[in-house]
């Protein structure tokens, strides 16, 4: 071998081995993104928890005067299981200008809560969306809140139902991915709905500049399909749709990119999903995409793919998916995404509800027996948890409220309402199935957030009970940080809460109990901090951000007036006979005092009664000693654990409210207050030190008229709500099934906590004086996250004697 060809083969194999070790270089460069990618998403799935609320409503109509009663399931966003999350879940009633009609708070315990709110006669005629969420919620999209519409009638003033309009259709187009490219098949998947959401029956074409028909297209199935095609560079393209009375409408698509990323997903096989990335003038870092793909923020998988003149086609097996929606994002070598693509999976985990009815046909005022049965996937018993309505189905009801076994898994993730969600999830329409996917995209993030710097955090979730929120301003209207503020309600039950204003001037108070209509009332310690504080002011905890909402109009047909006159007599009889009959649910409550048990309690009743406070306190009190300076009274408490005094003033409390002022005490009438407590050493209440507690306590619990500081805040606040029970008149002897009062109920029975133990459980309700068609609906979910719902039917006749 000659020096020539010695050296050109050193040149050759070094070549090869700067070659290698580049790629190698590049490779590693680019495993290092997705790792990066990788640890940035599960950074932000940790930190931004994701929860789901649906609410089982008792039925879908109601008339102003009835109850509304409901069942609330909050679950995880990612397994769907049960959460615990929050305790505190919020519920309105919204009218069509987005204002809340009805709030409520209601409590949740592992998952749960139910609760009723009454309708009052001030609510219109119309149609509603009832909306839920809970505080941590509202850190996220409004579109994410639970929404079902009611509609509410007033029949005590005059229907005011909304004019037709020929409204124009939406017509909206969606290409796969996002884009179209110049040059680059690409699919358009299309929605043609009526203003309330419907879909539409109609046909479509798509024409170029020059008129020429480049695709027709009609919907497949609620207004939705899709149509193939290739743009080309230059050429602008306009739809042509044309509804079943022969109306056109004509709407422009969006211009392909002359350079860009195309993704295309197709069912290639029934194990496998075929995913191919066209990259057309793009100037990359590196001929390399990554793929990623995840349901509910689970990622099931996330790989780099080398693209070889431009494009790459890859199989993933649909076993390695998530059940339910998977967000399918293409993002290119430098991190930034570019495509993404919807995609179902069935799943394949069902709670299945049985309900075995005693009779098919029932006379007025006959017991009902209903055995429920819950099972799993492999037919096995499990326990559930469910709610179960009654009620009678006419011309005046709707459609049935959506389940919960599509809300989950369905439209919890999609953006927009989904027209008859149930459908698809027998899997028996693919195509429809993904025409949904291709027309209502939607994530709960955004990319930017998990790869560069999320906003921080407004909400905080309610752990442990409801958070009452504020802010304290200084006297010329900026933030006031560290003050010292306290929140009390006048009660028999001392409670009182304590926060310190952050650097914004925020304050929370997390409380415990809070039940039903209360005074709330926050002050600072006016003899420290009243030259720092200009004012106080309370967080309105409802949610003020909306989702898009579209409202059906409302519209009444005269034929439907007897049924309406019959209902809203049904309504008064039974609110004269039997709006007492309701009783509040047994709520477990703490009864103690915040403080436990005090280092001295005084009875005054079991003392001779002084008519001046300072007699009282000076006579009867030794732990607490009086004194009076130039600037008025104050208290000094024994120290007990060091056997000293207490320089500064102990905490004073009249029914659990600071007075800071004791000049004020001392006038206030002894004979009025029932007992005191007093703790003699120092106590700490959050991050707030006392130097010793007096607590006097009224026979009213209302301050007995005490006059407040005017720098107090003083709010009407309600609290957590007062549940009611539903009450179900009963009929076992013939004396009962012979009483004149009359049972006009169109809802037999509600159940919210109906658990069927060992996948069984039987109920029993009797039916009332009005005949017609029942519904038996149920829903409900497990511990482990199966979730179904059932409807059965029978009926009520009034039988000849």
């Amino acid at each position: 071998m000659n020096v020539k060809k010695i050296i050109s083969l050193f040149h050759t194999r070094l070549s090869l081995g700067v070659m290698m070790t580049l790629l190698v270089t590049a490779t590693s460069a680019q495993q290092a993104g997705l790792d990066s990618l990788q640890r940035k998403f599960d950074r932000y799935r940790i930190n931004h928890l994701q929860e789901k609320l649906y609410a089982h409503l008792d039925q879908s109509l109601y008339l102003t005067g009835e109850t509304m009663w409901f069942k609330l399931y909050l679950v995880d966003g990612a397994r769907h299981r049960p959460s615990d999350i929050s305790k505190v879940a919020y519920l309105e009633v919204i009218d069509k200008d987005k204002q809340a009609v009805v709030q409520t708070k209601v409590a949740l315990q592992d998952g749960v809560g139910n609760g009723s709110v009454f309708l009052p006669a001030s609510i219109t005629s119309g149609n509603y969306v009832v909306r839920v969420y809970t505080n941590w919620m509202k850190n996220f999209a409004p579109e994410f809140y639970f929404h079902t519409p009611i509609t509410i009638v007033n029949t005590f003033r005059k229907l005011d139902l909304d004019k037709p309009t020929a409204a124009a259709p939406d017509i909206q187009f969606f290409p796969e991915g996002g884009n179209l490219v110049n040059g680059v098949p690409g699919k358009v998947a299309f929605r043609v709905t009526d203003k309330t959401g419907k879909g539409l029956v109609c046909k479509g074409a798509l024409l170029n500049q020059q008129n020429d028909t480049v695709a027709r297209f009609e919907p497949h199935k609620f207004g939705i399909g899709n149509f193939s095609f290739t743009p080309l560079p230059g050429t602008e393209y306009r739809a042509v749709i044309t509804d079943d009375q022969g109306r056109k409408n004509t709407v422009k698509l969006s211009a392909a990119l002359d350079a860009g990323y195309a993704l295309q997903v197709k069912d290639s096989t029934n194990d496998l999903l075929s995913i191919k990335i066209i990259q057309k003038g793009v100037v990359s870092s590196a001929p390399v995409v990554y793929l990623f793909v995840h349901a509910r923020n689970v990622v099931s998988t996330a790989s780099l793919y080398f693209l070889q003149h431009g494009q790459v086609t890859i199989a993933i097996p649909k076993k390695s998916l998530q059940p339910g929606i998977s967000h399918i994002t293409l993002i290119d070598s430098d991190l930034h995404p570019q495509c993404e693509r919807l995609y179902f999976t069935q799943p394949d985990k069902k709670l299945t509800l049985g309900a075995e009815i005693s009779q098919a046909q029932f006379g007025i005022r006959r017991k009902v027996s209903v055995d429920l049965t819950a099972q799993n996937a492999q037919h096995q018993p499990v326990t559930s948890n469910l709610s179960v309505a009654v009620y009678k189905t006419d011309s005046l009801q709707g459609p049935l409220q959506q389940d919960i076994y599509s809300f989950l898994w369905l439209s919890s993730d999609l953006k927009g309402a989904i027209e008859s969600a149930e459908y698809y999830m027998d899997g028996s329409d693919a195509l429809a199935t993904d025409n949904l996917m291709l027309t209502h995209g939607w994530r709960r993030f955004n990319w930017s957030d998990v790869l560069g710097t999320a906003p921080a955090l407004t909400f905080v979730p309610e752990y442990r009970g409801h958070l009452i929120t504020g802010h304290v301003f200084d006297p010329i209207g900026g933030s006031a940080r560290g003050i010292t503020t306290f929140l009390s309600s006048p009660s028999r039950k001392i409670q009182l809460y304590t926060s310190v204003s952050n650097n914004k001037g925020e304050v929370y108070y997390e409380v415990r109990d809070f039940i039903g209509p209360k005074k709330v009332i926050v002050q600072t310690n006016t003899e420290k901090d009243s030259m720092s504080v200009g004012r106080i002011t309370i967080d309105n905890p409802f949610s003020d951000k909306f989702a898009p909402l579209k409202f059906a109009p409302f519209t009444f047909s005269s034929a439907l007036e007897k049924r309406l006159l019959s209902r809203n007599m049904s309504m008064q009889v039974q609110d004269i006979f039997y709006q007492d009959r309701a009783p509040l649910a047994n709520a477990v409550r703490d009864s103690s005092n915040f403080y436990g048990k005090p280092d001295a309690s005084y009875l005054l009743d079991d003392y001779t009664r002084f008519t001046v406070m300072e007699e009282v306190m000076r006579e009867y009190v030794p732990g607490v000693l009086v004194r009076k300076r130039r600037d008025g009274f104050h208290f000094m408490n024994l120290n007990d654990a060091h056997k000293s005094v207490f320089n500064d003033d102990p905490l004073v409390l009249l029914d659990g409210v600071p007075v800071f002022d004791i000049d004020k005490i001392m006038e206030f009438d002894p004979l009025k207050v029932k007992k005191l407590d007093v703790f003699t050493h120092r106590y700490y209440l959050g991050n707030v030190s006392m130097t010793g507690l007096v607590s006097y306590t009224t026979y009213t619990g209302d301050l007995a008229g005490f006059a407040l500081d005017p720098r107090s805040v003083v709010v009407n606040y309600e609290g957590l709500q007062l549940q009611r029970e539903f009450y179900s008149p009963p009929y076992d002897t013939p004396k009962q099934r012979e009483s004149r009062w009359p049972d006009q109920r169109n809802v037999l029975f509600w159940a919210p906590q109906v658990v069927t133990r060992e996948g069984k459980q039987h109920l029993e309700f009797y039916t009332s004086d009005v005949a017609g068609d029942y519904n038996i609906v149920i829903r409900g979910m497990t511990a482990d996250g199966l979730s179904g719902s059932a409807v059965y039917a029978f009926q009520v006749k009034q039988f000849d004697h």
